[in-house]
């Protein structure tokens, strides 16, 4: 990211133009953000605020993952949950529509295909993946080709999804 360069820059272009070609400078700034946990539990961390009911501080703990949980699909509709309960329809709209933006971004890479896997910043971007189009992971594994880590996911409707974990923090090690 230059100095004159923003996250809101890079976010806004992408919206603008949600393509592979704008999605990767996004990702690359996310990466380098202080605080990006390849690791990030978003569902763990804020899931037991939300069932307790503590929406002010589910919103709290979910923006200090912010900017490095930006594209994380489960962050913003952790978000988007937590401020519809607070009567904050319209941020609560706003991250839903980044929600699914990050989805949307993750989509754009492949077609899930062990040719054309998706590309993903992190591994529980994955999981978020899988539960947007309606399944549930059986198994999980890691795959080496001659230049890319593949995950392999078998889904319970009969799936298996493949994506591209090569840029992973970590990835190679869960091997």
């Amino acid at each position: 990211m230059t100095p004159t360069t923003t996250y809101a820059d890079l976010l806004g272009a992408h919206l603008a133009d949600p393509t592979p070609e704008t999605l990767e400078p996004l990702r690359d700034a996310v990466r380098a953000a202080p605080g990006f946990d390849p690791d990030l539990r978003v569902r763990e961390r804020a899931g037991a605020l939300l069932r307790e009911g503590r929406f002010d501080d589910a919103v709290a703990a979910l923006e200090a993952t912010m900017p490095g949980s930006l594209l994380s699909p489960a962050a913003h509709a952790m978000l988007a949950t937590a401020l519809r309960r607070l009567g904050r329809a319209e941020a609560a709209a706003r991250h839903a529509r980044l929600s699914r933006a990050a989805l949307d971004g993750i989509l754009a890479t492949g077609d899930g295909t062990a040719e054309r896997p998706w590309s993903v910043l992190r591994i529980s971007d994955e999981y978020d993946l899988v539960d947007s189009l309606g399944t549930r992971p059986v198994s999980q594994g890691l795959l080496a080709d001659a230049t890319r880590w593949i995950d392999r996911i078998e889904c319970e409707d009969g799936r298996t999804l493949h994506f591209d974990a090569t840029r992973v923090p970590g990835a190679a090690v869960r091997a």
